[in-house]
């Protein structure tokens, strides 16, 4: 509704057997603020999640023609190579908001040392938030927030189990997180607030 201030993300994601167009369509969402940005291929499962260079600056392109800022998920240290590609050519600016990708099979397993990487290679003007694929609870999400995290994401997409026992919901897993958030001694931004720090004003 009008009155409703969630953020809305658009995401250029979608199956490997789509074509780069057929997974631009959500940007022309006109309430999207945001995008999601895969920035490189991975070995997932058995199949190739296929994100190649001429893929990303298609959806850049995308992306700045929609004005729909870029959030550059990445799931291994060459994928920030293949981001300051981009912000050198001129297609992504700042303020640069990242998701490092964790624990999918395949992907990066986390650990503090490849956090510790990963944040060391960011540019200047970057926040970043974390993702975990088929996290059992939230111990890895309040870790990286006493790391500097800006961003948490949970969801169905990334896991069903909340402590241990399958949600009913996506609600029940953010109550969850922003329970032991709080409890941690974080305070969780509003949505004008998060549109600040995500830059999107």
């Amino acid at each position: 509704t009008n009155e409703c201030s969630v953020i809305i993300e658009a995401s250029t994601g979608g199956l490997s057997s789509l074509t780069p167009q057929e997974r631009a369509l959500p940007l022309q969402n006109k309430k999207a603020d945001i995008g999601s940005l895969n920035m490189g291929s991975l070995n997932f499962l058995d199949k190739v999640y296929i994100n190649t260079v001429p893929y990303i600056r298609y959806w850049l392109q995308s992306m700045i023609k929609n004005g729909v800022k870029p959030s550059m998920e990445i799931f291994d240290t060459s994928n920030i190579a293949i981001s300051d590609l981009f912000i050198k050519e001129g297609l992504i600016k700042p303020q640069y908001n990242f998701n490092f990708i964790f624990n999918y099979k395949w992907g990066m397993s986390f650990s503090i040392s490849i956090l510790e990487l990963l944040k060391s290679m960011l540019p200047k003007e970057s926040i970043w938030g974390t993702v975990f694929g088929e996290s059992r609870d939230f111990k890895s999400h309040i870790q990286t927030s006493f790391q500097g995290a800006t961003m948490i994401r949970v969801g169905f997409e990334d896991s069903r189990i909340c402590n241990y026992r399958e949600a009913k919901s996506n609600l029940e897993l953010v109550k969850e997180i922003r329970r032991e958030l709080e409890i941690s001694g974080f305070e969780l931004a509003d949505p004008e607030e998060a549109r600040k720090l995500l830059g999107i004003i």
